[in-house]
Order: structure tokens, then sequence, then C-alpha cells
């Protein structure tokens, strides 16, 4: 029985230490996530649903910062959650911005990338490696 309770008691002690480690480097270089709000004319029909589409994305993630964009200016840069804050649907829709990361350097930084937009969203189709999340009024 001594030779069992030595092996449980260094199981226990390795399997701890590597999972603190593990959470520790984890919490040192999180995951980074950016989302892409479309803020254009077209998105006043359904900026309702944005809020909820953002909890959707940082809903149970750990480990994670978020980036929020939109395709007229930088919202906020690497933070642990995603605010919206004011930001009101204006002007018409330019997701060039997106597609470049000369004016959002978040955009080769993230391992994920999310882009909300309305069903209107055509330009959406060059968005390779983009989530497209649709919003439908």
């Amino acid at each position: 029985m001594k030779p069992f309770i030595i092996w449980l008691v260094f199981t226990l002690f390795v399997f701890g230490a590597s999972s603190g480690a593990y959470h520790l480097y984890l919490e040192k270089s999180p995951r980074k996530i950016l989302v892409a709000v479309d803020s254009s004319f077209s998105m006043k029909a359904v900026w309702n649903q944005v809020p909820q589409a953002l909890k959707t994305i940082s809903a149970d993630q750990r480990y994670v910062t978020f980036s929020l964009v939109t395709e007229k200016t930088r919202i906020h840069s690497w933070s642990p959650e995603l605010k919206l804050d004011s930001v009101v649907p204006y002007a018409p829709r330019d997701f060039s911005k997106f597609l470049d990361s000369g004016k959002y350097p978040e955009i080769d930084e993230a391992q994920q990338k999310y882009l909300i937009t309305d069903s209107d969203g055509a330009q959406s189709n060059n968005f390779t490696g983009w989530t497209v999340i649709p919003l439908t009024p």
C-alpha cells in the first residue's frame, strides 16, 4: 500500500505543478481575438443586435484578449472584454481597411477574427480566415 500512496502523491504533485504552470503561461500570453463591427448606414436596422453578438463571441472565453474595431475607427485595442461604448452607425460601408493591416495592426496579431455585419454586407465575401456573423432585421 505504501508504494501506491507514494505514486499517488507524486502523480498529484506533477499534475498540479504542470497545470499551474500552464495556467500561468496562458495568463501571460492570452489568445487574441479581433472583432470588427460594420458601422455603416445599413446597420441601423440591426444595430440593437450588435451587443448580443458581442456577448456571444465573448461568452465563456478564458485566457483571451479582444480588440474591437469598426471600418472607421478603433474602439479599443487588446482588452479582456468587449465594450462597444457609444458607436453610432453612419456613412457608407468600406471594408478595405480590414483587408490591409496598415490601419489596424491587430489584424495580423489576432489568432481569430470576426466580422459583424448585416445581410447586405456583400463586401464580406473577400474575408478568408474571418468568421462573418450576419445580422438580419
